[in-house]
């Protein structure tokens, strides 16, 4: 392979995956959230960039509940198999890995060197710049939430510690549809990389279900983050279908599959 040129440095990495933030959103996250904890290898060519993120699982309060055999976490977004093949000379082969990888291409690649088992996979949706969203009067939109709200959030696994300091510097908000001043329906949105805000924590009770109030929620948040030329990120469990039924009905589309590989 002629021409290639691999790099170690973070900035320089991040700023080519920057040209693409939602496609390479996960790595960048992952990069920003936990800068002392991660090393980077970048490799281009002829054929395209890829990107290879190692994480400390350790670190990771999502890895640690759901992997917690794990030792490394290795994200990958790649142009050409050829590429992901080279990257892969950086990957331990005597650790615990899950790899977190959006094209089948990358899997191929990999179980050529490692046994690996899927575990679970997510898909992303976004609004595209063209859609158009409204705010539902009866829906508040607040950096604060109520004690009811936030053990919403929580049974959720959306811990207060996580969302409160996001909540006080203006990096979220909460949507919420109450009666009586007891939430019905509830989601929020927050930064995930820079202009890309993640919509997450929709939950209404069980009572409720099935009335169009999360659509309610959701396409209030959408509204603002479009007031604010923000980026929307939907992300769901593959298995979640009322989620992501919800996603599509209300005109998102899917940009994104992640998909978790084990090597244990």
């Amino acid at each position: 392979m002629t021409g290639v040129h691999v790099t170690s440095d973070v900035r320089e990495a991040v700023t080519r995956l920057e040209r693409e933030p939602l496609r390479n959103i996960v790595l960048l996250k992952h990069i920003e959230a936990f800068p002392k904890h991660v090393s980077v290898a970048q490799i281009f060519s002829e054929q395209g960039a890829g990107t290879l993120v190692l994480l400390d699982t350790s670190v990771n309060a999502f890895d640690r509940e759901t992997y917690p055999e794990a030792e490394l976490a290795a994200l990958v977004s790649s142009d050409d198999p050829a590429l992901t093949r080279r990257l892969l000379g950086a990957v331990p082969a005597q650790r615990n890995i899950v790899f977190k990888l959006a094209t089948d291409a990358d899997r191929d690649v990999i179980a050529d060197r490692f046994s690996i088992e899927r575990a679970m996979g997510f898909l992303s949706f976004t609004a595209d710049s063209q859609s158009a969203f409204a705010a539902d009067d009866d829906v508040s939109l607040a950096t604060t939430a109520s004690e009811a709200a936030f053990r919403m959030f929580a049974a959720q696994g959306h811990a207060r510690e996580w969302l409160c300091p996001l909540l006080s510097s203006e990096r979220a908000f909460v949507c919420a549809l109450e009666e009586d001043g007891v939430p019905r329906s509830l989601c929020f949105a927050f930064e995930n990389y820079r202009k890309v805000w993640e919509i997450g924590g929709v939950v209404t009770p069980v009572a409720y279900r099935g009335r169009g109030l999360a659509a309610r929620v959701v396409r209030t948040a959408l509204k603002e983050l479009q007031r604010r030329a923000l980026i929307p990120r939907y992300q769901v469990s593959e298995d979640n279908l009322p989620s992501i039924q919800l996603a599509r009905s209300i005109g998102l589309r899917e940009f994104l599959r992640i998909s978790h590989y084990r090597t244990w």
